[in-house]
């Protein structure tokens, strides 16, 4: 059995040093400033529905969890084996941050667990708060020509022309309603779709309000 053990300590001295690796890539990545095409707005100054929509809709447990939602996976897990549901996404927010800026979007269980590690690593690294921040400033909105829209100030003046602390509700959840796939509720090929997804987030932002 001695080569038994011995395959054991090396495995967990790889994944020491694996882990290790990807903990130094993620602070150096995240510990860099966002570059002039994302948007540039402190949390504090996203209105605070604006925050209470995008956990509502996104991450419900954000400030509970450590990066990844294990409640949340098995769920899908259970109603996949047990009901036949289909497979939904149970990426958390920080999860969804660190596929956008590190891996890509292909579904692979490969990908998937390096997306998990990388969440929690980031979380070890990062507040609550810088996390959701950086989010909120990057993430993907929409595009025009070859130029594309990330984080909710840019998305606020490319969709409506006006600051985001000066959009209506009914702004604010439409810009929560594109995160689920700016092209499918694209505001002029497919108003009907994106009027539908933003009564939704009113709806649900007005049963839940759970921000911090």
């Amino acid at each position: 059995m001695k080569w038994f053990s011995r395959l054991m300590v090396l495995g967990v001295v790889v994944f020491v040093v694996y882990a290790y690796q990807l903990h130094t890539l993620v602070k150096v990545e995240f510990s860099k400033p966002l570059d002039a095409t994302n948007s540039n707005l402190a949390l504090k100054n996203h209105p605070t529905a604006l925050i209470n929509m995008l956990l509502i809709v996104e991450d419900q447990s954000f400030f509970k969890h450590n990066g990844v939602d294990f409640t949340e996976i098995a769920r899908v897990i259970r109603d996949y084996w047990v009901d036949g549901k289909k497979i939904r996404g149970a990426s958390t927010i920080t999860q969804q941050l660190i596929k956008n800026t590190l891996l890509t979007h292909e579904r692979t269980l490969g990908r998937k667990t390096k997306e998990a590690l990388l969440a929690l690593l980031l979380e070890l690294s990062f507040d609550k708060e810088t996390i959701l921040n950086r989010y909120m400033n990057s993430v993907y909105l929409g595009q025009y020509g070859n130029n594309e829209v990330h984080g909710f100030q840019r998305a606020s003046q490319f969709y409506f022309n006006k600051k985001l602390n000066k959009l209506s509700l009914e702004g604010l959840a439409t810009l929560v309603a594109l995160l689920k796939g700016p092209s499918y509720y694209h505001p002029i090929k497919h108003p009907s779709r994106l009027v539908k997804r933003r009564n939704l987030v009113l709806h649900l932002y007005n049963k839940y309000k759970i921000a911090k």
